[in-house]
């Protein structure tokens, strides 16, 4: 798990030496979520500034290079050699000026002569700023930001390169690490602070989704399906956050409807799927009805073209998504390409479901593939927080892609709810014994023990027949906190086993 500080900071509210990255690592790392590496983002665009291109000419001895006089805000412009068909005069780029180094592409800038013209520094592309694949020429920064920074200016923070990454070894007890929200949970908790999360209305009441016998026992194995349909969609490209989030969590931007629902995904560890309506009503041979989706175990034979592109056999060990009873899905692991959404879509079916781990384990190995969404399906994850990470999806959409909700289908498994965990006193000092402040020993106060707690989303309410608390537990972290001693361990894990 890839986890931004710059987005932490938006969802954590603690002081700003906790989140100092390599204090947060190694606190982070003694709790239980190791940190492998911190990546500085800020080293892609070291001496990397905002130019302007005031002329260009072409080179007097090639004919694919130009001369261009480019201002970067200091002493006379700069003259630099570029072979990009779309240089011209009269645009912001960013240039790399001499003694600057690109990670991305792996150089240094040196004075260079390149076919008799010497050229003092390079005006670069997303691609040398490490920030896409590929780059068909330069970025020209007033087609990619909506204000251009003053000359001269750094142009890292601008592609949100003024953060720093933390890569996260995820274990498979918690999943709720793979999720920026598990993430800020467990930093407050650390850090003596508060989560803010972004506050979403619901999206629209959910009506029984009727379903075959079929895929109602194939539902009840996980737990919820429910699909959202939306309609006036505009597929556009993403607003640059929203690109820059998914870049840093290693995520390729596709378009704002797609980019959405990872982003909710990575936001809130709840994988969610978009079928484009018309696709699905040509597959039916009619108007797109829910009452045709289905949930089962795949035919041996059947075959399935997925997003990647590639088309797969799949087996009896396969669980598929239907419509028509015609696969459009490998439930859990990745969609159908078929149905997915394209320039052309304007209206979809948001898809947000919960589907056995066992399921997803078999399917993803029978076609021997692991996904984003896969891996998190294979780690268990709570239903009940299922339509509120659909319902921020939901938000975005409307923001974002100028989407309206049409309706909302959900069939479910009756569950019957937790109960609270006991936490006596008594049994957390007798197996805790004393913390050591500042060179003395105590008790770990109610205080401490009950905001502790609180930080990573439990309930307390006091309890004097027991002597302590019963603790509601939060859906995210239902499948570990089963036991008294399990809360137990987590104070002592948070307080610091150090002390």
């Amino acid at each position: 798990m890839r986890v931004s500080l710059r987005w932490l900071e938006e969802l954590v509210q603690v002081e700003a030496q906790a989140l100092a990255p390599e204090a947060l690592a190694e606190r982070l790392s003694i709790a239980g979520f190791e940190v492998e590496q911190i990546e500085d983002l800020s080293a892609r665009a070291a001496g990397v500034v905002v130019g302007y291109v005031e002329q260009r000419d072409p080179h007097p001895d090639a004919d694919k290079l130009s001369v261009c006089r480019v201002n970067v805000g200091a002493g006379e412009p700069l003259q630099i050699v570029c072979g990009a068909a779309n240089v011209k005069a009269g645009i912001h780029v960013p240039v790399a000026l001499v003694g600057s180094t690109l990670p991305a592409v792996g150089l240094t800038i040196k004075p260079a002569e390149l076919r008799g013209v010497a050229s003092s520094g390079m005006i670069c592309s997303l691609q040398e700023l490490g920030l896409a694949e590929t780059s068909e020429g330069i970025a020209i920064l007033d087609e990619l930001l909506e204000a251009v920074p003053p000359l001269g200016t750094p142009v890292g923070p601008s592609f949100g390169l003024d953060d720093q990454v933390l890569e996260l070894a995820i274990t498979a007890n918690r999943p709720d690490g793979l999720s920026m929200r598990g993430i800020a949970r467990e930093v407050a908790a650390l850090g003596g602070g508060r989560t803010r999360f972004p506050a979403v209305g619901e999206a629209a009441p959910a009506a029984p989704l009727e379903v075959s016998p079929e895929a109602r026992a194939a539902i009840e194995a996980g737990g919820l399906f429910s699909v959202t349909a939306l309609s006036g969609l505009t597929v556009a490209p993403s607003p640059p956050w929203l690109r820059q989030r998914l870049e840093r969590a290693g995520v390729r931007s596709i378009n704002n409807v797609v980019d959405i629902t990872n982003l909710v995904m990575l936001e809130t560890g709840q994988p969610l799927h978009a079928f484009d309506q018309e696709a699905l009503a040509r597959l039916g041979g009619g108007p797109a009805d829910p009452a045709r989706l289905g949930l089962r175990q795949a035919r041996a034979g059947e075959r399935l073209t997925t997003l990647d592109g590639e088309e797969r056999s799949l087996d009896e060990e396969a669980l598929v998504v239907t419509y028509a009873d015609q696969p459009i899905a490998l439930a859990g692991v990745i969609g159908g390409q078929g149905e997915a959404v394209s320039e052309a879509t304007t209206a979809i079916w948001l898809e947000a479901a919960v589907f056995a781990p066992q399921a997803v384990r078999r399917s993803a190995r029978s076609v021997a593939l692991r996904t984003e969404a896969s891996s998190r399906f294979e780690k268990g994850l709570p239903p009940e927080a299922t339509l509120a990470a659909s319902d921020r999806a939901v938000a975005l959409l409307v923001e974002l892609a100028g989407a309206r909700v049409e309706g909302r289908w959900a069939h479910q498994r009756p569950g019957a709810g937790r109960e609270p965990l006991p936490l006596r006193r008594d049994a957390l000092h007798n197996l805790l014994g004393p913390v050591v402040v500042n060179g003395e020993e105590e008790d770990l106060a109610d205080e401490r023990i009950v905001a502790t707690l609180e930080a990573l989303g439990c309930r307390l309410e006091s309890d004097e027949e027991i002597e302590g608390w019963r603790v509601s537990v939060p859906p995210s972290r239902a499948m570990d906190l089963q036991r008294e001693v399990d809360l137990i361990e987590e104070v002592a894990r948070l307080v610091g086993y150090d002390h």
